[in-house]
């Protein structure tokens, strides 16, 4: 009966935690994290630069002080395929289903841009795409090293 009962207090113990956790923050992550970081940022300011009408002026005032991604080890061809992934969340992104009252016309031209950014960045979607695509260039990388060993 013991061991019944500290097997369910355990089963609910783990059951209590959060699947989802974030490690700690930093300036300057490991070179896993880093690059998969560096994807999904280009994914969500894809996203953001997607779905503002006047993107080229507003992004042209942000990166006049925001250098806004770290780039270090990933490569054009990833960054490509982030910005493509933002850039569909974008497109596809509907419009809000919210009740719209005669003195609050101007909520009809408003969605919900950097919530749903947003939320595809912290997806487990975007992290399992990004794991798979680090997992792709990492393999590239050796191919590539193996090449050029005599």
């Amino acid at each position: 009966m013991k061991q019944l009962l500290f097997l369910l207090s355990t089963l609910g113990l783990i059951s209590c935690q959060t699947p989802y956790q974030r490690q700690k923050f930093s300036y300057r992550n490991a070179d896993v994290s880093l690059w998969l970081n560096t994807f999904k940022a280009e994914a969500f300011y894809s996203c953001l630069k997607e779905s503002y009408p006047n993107k080229d002026s507003v992004f042209g005032q942000i990166e006049k002080s925001d250098l806004l991604n770290l780039f270090e080890g990933i490569g054009t061809k990833d960054i490509d395929y982030a910005r493509s992934l933002g850039k569909k969340i974008a497109v596809e992104m509907p419009k809000p289903f919210i009740k719209i009252d005669a003195d609050e016309e101007y909520l009809r031209t408003k969605n919900f841009i950097s919530y749903n950014c947003l939320n595809y960045y912290a997806s487990r979607e975007l992290d399992s795409i990004a794991k798979a695509a680090y997992k792709e260039f990492k393999n590239s990388s050796l191919l590539e090293i193996k090449r050029k060993r005599p």
